[in-house]
């Protein structure tokens, strides 16, 4: 497990753990305040907490998890719709005719 050397917060449980700690999951929650879905309010309180690279290829960190409402979360997995990390928490979304739509939890 990685930690954050100031704060003590979790960043990062691993390759073997999927379901990410008390702590990580609330620092997920805390930063995208809501379904980070393009145009979704849904708060990240009521949302799924998704692996953007799937687990076990990609970590349990925070900057491979992204709160998704329970609808998108199933969208991304059961449609063509892609999503990509980029820096800062940033995310890029792929719609199945090949647009592109970013989302950033600061904005």
């Amino acid at each position: 497990m990685a930690t954050h050397p100031a704060t003590g917060a979790v960043l990062d449980v691993g390759r073997t753990r999927y379901t990410p700690a008390a702590a990580l999951a609330d620092l997920v929650r805390l930063r995208d305040r809501t379904c980070r879905f393009p145009g979704c309010r849904q708060p990240a309180h009521r949302c799924d907490l998704d692996h953007v690279i799937p687990w076990p290829a990609g970590p349990t960190s925070a900057d491979n998890l992204a709160a998704l409402c329970r609808h998108h979360h199933r969208l991304k997995h059961q449609t063509s719709w892609t999503v990509r990390a980029g820096p800062g928490a940033e995310r890029e979304w792929t719609s199945p005719t090949g647009h592109r739509y970013g989302t950033d939890p600061a904005a």
